[in-house]
């Protein structure tokens, strides 16, 4: 197994234990009435909360391809081995854990919330290491931005009043998966 394919299938194996750690939290907490303890955002949302925060993952995707595509830069994509969807699936539970959940306190409104998404999601954009010096980079660190902005959006919105972390990780999978099919339909997973 090379590095790449390990450093994949480790990070997927941390998304699945903090998934698992945050559902066995939920799960006492649903059975039991207790306070949240260490997990944030142990609560469901209405299914409306995940219709609304796939939906716009989905479409956050297509403009990005579609912004690509018409400024030319579909063929300056780098190529990802197949096993790197792992890596992607992980990253979707534990970055969610780290920037909306551990960073984002539930109770957070007004203005220091909107601070919170501007400067968490510049965070969430700059370490995913694009190179800025590209069209490319610059294109893909804005569509980051946008992406974690909608997902600080996601958590702290109407639909979701009870602030649960369910429909951020979903949204960040379905953004992940859709970031991968692209690729893949486009010829830049090497299998």
């Amino acid at each position: 197994m090379d590095l790449t394919a390990a450093k994949a299938l480790l990070y997927c194996a941390l998304g699945l234990f903090v998934l698992i750690a945050w559902a066995r939290e939920r799960r006492h907490r649903r059975l039991s009435g207790a306070p949240e303890k260490f997990w944030p955002g142990t609560t469901y949302a209405p299914a409306a909360a995940y219709c609304v925060a796939g939906a716009v993952a989905i479409l956050i995707t297509i403009a990005e391809a579609a912004v690509e595509k018409r400024l030319g830069l579909t063929d300056q994509q780098s190529i990802l081995p197949a096993v790197f969807l792992f890596q992607l699936l992980g990253a979707s539970i534990v970055e969610e854990m780290l920037f909306r959940g551990f960073v984002a306190p539930g109770e957070l409104i007004g203005r220091k919330l909107l601070a919170l998404m501007i400067i968490g999601s510049l965070v969430f954009a700059l370490i995913h290491n694009f190179d800025l010096s590209t069209a490319t980079g610059k294109l893909n660190a804005a569509f980051a931005f946008i992406t974690s902005f909608w997902l600080y959006v996601v958590r702290f919105n109407p639909l979701n009043p009870d602030r649960s972390l369910l429909p951020c990780f979903m949204a960040h999978t379905v953004r992940n998966l859709a970031v991968f099919g692209i690729k893949g339909a486009q010829g830049f997973i090497s299998w």
